[in-house]
């Protein structure tokens, strides 16, 4: 059977989860096709297209193809290249499988050469260097499984958090609320996956407008609550009760409380 034809794709699916749960489902599902497409290629790792290409592949308009590439890009899942005609995905995973693969290989041949001439009579026999050579391919396979698991895993690299909102005061909010959170209540997000689902929530609860999402984290900081809850309005029907004027704070006031949450 030809290389070019392998019968089944390795798969690691606990290394997919982690790698892939930052993506929308139509932007993992793309990534699947690509790396389909280098599979049957000879698990090559590097895969090109023109952009009509990928319509064609992804079943896709021409602006979901750009957003899909530009999830794929910010998760960092491959290596992504703009091309004069289209585009070029590159596996890291497959790129380190082949090189190491290849790396083996020679060693094996090497070794098995240097027996063969050698004219000792204590020397190993082929049938016997040919045992130790599988044993020593054996080994070095469990190696890479630990050091794969160990680093990038799956077909990306490590998953990173995505904010929901691109502004820089956004970005200053959350690191606030995660500093209080482990100031005043011992609490910290134990990994990429929980803070990004605290996030996912924060979110909704906001109804996608990040004012609300900012006003949201300040309630629960000035409340001294442990999680993120809906805004709560504010006397009846969300106006303020009467008689009182809404509060206000001076830059200087708002710059110091920001400093004083920042160096806890």
């Amino acid at each position: 059977m030809s290389k070019k034809n392998l019968p089944h794709i390795q798969l690691y699916i606990g290394d997919w989860e982690r790698d892939c749960n930052v993506l929308s489902l139509e932007a993992e599902m793309a990534w699947m096709k690509i790396v389909f497409k280098m599979h049957l290629s000879g698990k090559e790792p590097v895969y090109k297209t023109s952009a009509k290409g990928l319509q064609i592949l992804w079943k896709c308009s021409p602006q979901k193809v750009q957003e899909i590439i530009a999830e794929l890009d910010i998760n960092q899942i491959c290596g992504i290249q703009s091309l004069a005609d289209g585009y070029e995905f590159k596996s890291r995973r497959l790129e380190k499988e082949n090189t190491t693969s290849k790396t083996r290989s020679e060693a094996a041949k090497k070794r098995y050469i240097k027996d063969q001439k050698d004219t000792n009579p204590t020397s190993k026999t082929p049938a016997k260097v040919l045992q130790n050579t599988d044993i020593d391919n054996d080994n070095d396979i469990d190696i890479d499984n630990k050091n794969v698991n160990n680093g990038k895993e799956g077909m990306g690299e490590k998953p990173t958090v995505l904010l929901p909102y691109t502004s820089a005061e956004f970005a200053t909010q959350w690191q606030l609320w995660k500093n209080y959170r482990h100031k005043e209540h011992r609490q910290n997000y134990h990994s990429p996956e929980s803070e990004q689902a605290a996030l996912a929530e924060l979110n909704s609860l906001a109804q996608g407008q990040q004012t609300t999402a900012i006003a949201i984290l300040h309630q629960s900081m000035g409340k001294g609550w442990k999680g993120l809850f809906e805004l709560k309005p504010q006397g009846n029907a969300g106006k303020p009760p009467a008689g009182k004027s809404k509060v206000k704070y001076s830059d200087d006031f708002k710059r110091k409380i920001a400093q004083r949450l920042q160096s806890g």
